[in-house]
């Protein structure tokens, strides 16, 4: 039962449900991050080939090793064995079969496998990164050809620092 005031003449009305505004209201990402997961979430699971063969869940490490790549580029880390490292001391990164954690040459691997996905999740990292310094007053504005070129660059990067890696062992 609503009650209206005396002194007006307003109608009261019923508000929507929450959900008939998650199309139009989507919350700040406040983290890299949380800029990330949007960015993973996005790719669509019959486009990505799986870190493992036997990863127990669908995508589980392969959607954590994309997001790890993807923030670690955004970062400028661009070695595979220092990703590698980054994973193992990280308790929430999914291990492969049982109690191992993926080393330098899955990453290579996967990064070979799945350039198309880290590109785009890249971009979407890199978009943020450019935001926020937009915000700072420090960018005025982002190009999405100029995020596109960076993200192809740093993947340059990390594919010649393995390589650079591999002819020093």
């Amino acid at each position: 039962m609503t009650t209206l005031e005396p002194k007006t003449n307003l109608q009261p009305t019923r508000a929507l449900p929450s959900a008939a505004f998650e199309n139009f209201i989507t919350p700040a990402l406040r983290t890299l991050e949380q800029a990330v997961c949007v960015a993973v979430c996005a790719v669509e699971d019959g486009s990505l080939k799986r870190l493992s063969p036997n990863d127990p869940r669908p995508f589980a490490q392969t959607r954590a090793a994309l997001a790890l790549l993807a923030q670690c580029y955004a970062r400028q880390i661009y070695s595979s064995t220092d990703i590698a490292g980054i994973a193992r001391n990280d308790s929430d990164f999914p291990r492969l079969w049982g109690e191992e954690y993926p080393g330098a040459q899955s990453f290579r691997r996967f990064r070979a496998e799945n350039r198309a996905a880290i590109h785009r999740c890249l971009v979407m990292a890199l978009r943020f990164i450019g935001e926020q310094k937009i915000s700072l007053g420090v960018l005025t504005k982002v190009s999405d050809a100029q995020l596109a070129e960076e993200a192809s660059r740093r993947i340059i990067m990390a594919t010649f620092i393995d390589s650079m890696e591999l002819d020093g062992d």
